[in-house]
């Protein structure tokens, strides 16, 4: 849990760093748990465990396919970008 300042007493930088990395897991984790119950809920409609299991097996998979997607379109860009920053410092100036 993050710690709180007061108003006599702020925060220190160690105190700060250490909410700062916390916060960090913190907002990935529930992103997960975010995106999971937009695609279905925490709900579970099934009859048996095994049958739960699987349900459960196929929104991880298919979230971890749309964050696989995320990743190498924003890679993908950064590239993109950066070739296009190199081009432009090789084009002749014009006059």
């Amino acid at each position: 849990m993050c710690e709180k300042g007061t108003r006599g007493k702020p925060l220190t930088e160690a105190q700060k760093l250490s909410n700062r990395t916390k916060s960090k897991v913190r907002v990935r984790v529930e992103h997960v748990f975010g995106a999971q119950v937009a695609m279905g809920g925490h709900v579970v409609r099934t009859i048996g465990l095994q049958r739960a299991i699987v349900k459960i097996g196929l929104m991880n998979l298919v979230y971890n396919m749309k964050r696989l997607l995320q990743l190498l379109n924003r890679d993908a860009n950064a590239v993109k970008q950066d070739l296009m920053n190199h081009h432009r410092k090789d084009a002749p100036a014009v006059a």
